[in-house]
């Protein structure tokens, strides 16, 4: 089973404003709302490509509610633990005349110490072997910053694999510690090792390579529209992706992160998950939703996507 941690799940209101200028008035704007969080967002797309999976999450409020509605429109059976506050809202604001995105995000209501264990106890009861685990997102107010290095030692005492999808400080928190796969972009390695990154490949993959010393068995760098390097003991890999004009590049990531795993669960090869999961980041690239994928497109894409081999040094 795919279990999905969200502990801080997102109702995203989006506003779409060509040349959006600070300071300046908008009327009559309608946004349009979706369910989202990191966790949401990859529970959809393995539901839309048939992929079992649950969600572990924290909810309260209205937003809680709508939280659990739409899980329940994908068939995503939902493990909460409740909170008396809100879920928290995120404001984007989309200028596709200009192509910037304005993300304006709550913090969300804080969780207890003891509301944290209750969760930790929760999940820990439901693992089985061979169960894949991926920490999404960034936790709740009030958690420990390390709690997904607490998830993964969880994991390795149950003999499950550990996905990390995080950012920030609960990034670099998060190790050392062993987590099957991992997919940070640019802008994250460059804010867990404290130092900015230069234009170049044997830079990025240089960095990678301290993360798969870290504790990573398999690492996929997001590119953006250059596609990917994926790093792992066997050598490093590029992915090669075809053009496309995104609409919206918010829920790739976790599109991505929804792909791997599916080739994962499936038994897949490796290059065959890797090439998954640039297909999925990219049919969401393609959508105005959040966290959304089309199936025929994403075989489509999928056929399009090669991975090359740029280095057979194992690290």
């Amino acid at each position: 089973m795919i279990r999905i941690i969200c502990l801080n799940p997102v109702i995203d209101r989006m506003y779409y404003i060509d040349n959006f200028k600070a300071a300046e008035k908008f009327y009559e704007i309608e946004p349009q709302v979706y369910v989202g969080g990191k966790g949401v967002n990859i529970a959809r797309v393995l539901s839309i490509m048939g992929t079992d999976c649950e969600l572990y999450t924290v909810v309260g409020g209205n937003n809680g509610r709508m939280i659990k509605a739409e899980m329940q429109t994908y068939h995503v059976p939902i493990h909460a633990i409740e909170v008396t506050g809100e879920t928290r809202t995120t404001i984007n604001i989309m200028d596709l005349h200009n192509k910037q995105e304005t993300e304006i995000t709550e913090a969300g209501y804080p969780i207890s110490e003891s509301q944290e264990q209750e969760f930790l106890n929760m999940l820990k009861q439901d693992l089985e072997q061979e169960d894949i685990v991926i920490c999404s997102g960034i936790p709740a107010q009030g958690m420990h910053e390390d709690i997904y290095k607490r998830i993964s030692r969880i994991c390795s005492s149950t003999a499950c694999k550990c996905i990390l999808d995080t950012t920030g400080s609960y990034l670099k928190h998060s190790f050392p510690a062993s987590y099957y796969f991992s997919k940070p972009n640019i802008s994250e390695i460059t804010e867990l090792f404290h130092e900015p990154i230069a234009d170049s490949q044997s830079a990025i993959i240089e960095n990678g390579r301290k993360m798969i010393q870290m504790g990573v068995q398999n690492l996929l760098i997001s590119l953006g529209d250059n596609g990917g390097i994926f790093l792992n003991g066997e050598g490093v890999f590029k992915a090669v992706i075809p053009k496309i004009e995104a609409v919206s590049t918010i829920g790739s990531g976790d599109a991505a992160v929804a792909g791997f795993c599916i080739g994962l669960n499936s038994q897949w090869t490796m290059e065959d998950s890797v090439k998954m999961a640039m297909a999925c980041g990219m049919s969401n690239a393609l959508n105005c939703k959040v966290g959304f994928v089309e199936a025929e497109t994403v075989g489509r894409l999928f056929q399009m996507i090669r991975i090359e081999e740029i280095g057979s040094e194992a690290i």
